[in-house]
């Protein structure tokens, strides 16, 4: 009798002991509840399992926030429920809901406009996880949307935390959409007196060699696109199967393409600079 005395006690709302409890309980209950859902939704014969592989990782991440989310407002309100000093303020609360939402708004205005913009990727999915875009002209990875922001890997593995609202709204190169391919091109200047056909043979005997390159795509094309005063530009094109082939491609090219230079004899030209000295001059007449 006095242990249910006792237990009745730590969870009486009247007192601070029993409120402090009570909204642990809810607490905990919460955390499990958002557990348990997560698991039913995922598991393979749950609603999202069945879809998984059909689902945009994109959206499914989002309406598994959404729903931890959802989740934490009810147990706020049964809490408030309970709590009968929460419940004496629920009715004033309301009643100035309206004035209270403008304050709010004003107050949380980065963090709604945050919120707003996920939900619009989310549905018009201008990137997606695992997209490769140019942010502020850094080359990364998309690796998580949350409700606030957005995470990208950059080459160096450094993360860049965006704001929602500032990815919604500035101009990006997303190299993922629609098609992943990428026209790689890379310049190689050769001096005035080089044979062009010969250098050109080059070039493209070493791209057709290249490993990341896109068999099923175009041959790869060499045009002369400069003849400056000391040396004559060559670019290649070249098409690899996605971005990140393009910066491997470089590399792998300009190696090879320099050693069949050394081989062959094609010079690698460099400016030229003629210098006179001042004593050397004529002098001027009378």
């Amino acid at each position: 009798m006095d242990r249910n005395y006792f237990i009745l006690n730590l969870i009486d709302t009247q007192t601070y002991t029993g409120v402090i409890i009570t909204g642990v309980l809810i607490l905990l209950a919460a955390c499990i509840t958002c557990f348990i859902t997560t698991y039913l939704l995922e598991r393979p014969g749950g609603l999202l399992g069945k879809f998984k592989n059909k689902i945009d990782l994109t959206f499914y991440r989002y309406f598994i926030r959404i729903k931890n989310v959802l989740i934490f407002i009810i147990a706020v309100y049964i809490y408030s429920v309970f709590i009968p000093g929460l419940k004496n303020l629920v009715a004033p609360i309301m009643a100035s809901a309206g004035a209270m939402a403008i304050i709010g708004g004003f107050a949380a205005k980065s963090t709604i406009a945050n919120l707003v913009a996920g939900l619009l990727i989310v549905f018009y999915r201008p990137v997606k996880m695992g997209d490769k875009i140019e942010f502020d002209g850094q080359y990364c990875t998309v690796e998580e949307i949350t409700l606030r922001h957005t995470i990208a890997r950059t080459l160096e593995d450094t993360r860049i935390l965006i704001p929602n609202s500032a990815l919604d709204e500035m101009i990006l190169v997303n190299y993922s959409i629609i098609d992943p391919r990428v026209l790689c091109t890379l310049v190689f200047g050769v001096s005035l007196d080089t044979d062009i056909d010969l250098a050109r043979r080059i070039i493209l005997e070493e791209a057709e060699m290249c490993p990341h390159r896109d068999k099923k795509a175009d041959s790869p094309m060499v045009k002369v696109i400069s003849c400056e005063n000391f040396s004559i530009g060559l670019r290649l094109y070249l098409w690899v199967p996605k971005p990140d082939e393009m910066r491997l491609a470089r590399f792998w090219l300009l190696e090879k393409v320099k050693k069949r230079f050394d081989e062959e004899g094609v010079e690698i030209p460099f400016p030229y600079r003629t210098i006179v000295y001042k004593k050397d001059l004529p002098l001027p007449p009378g």
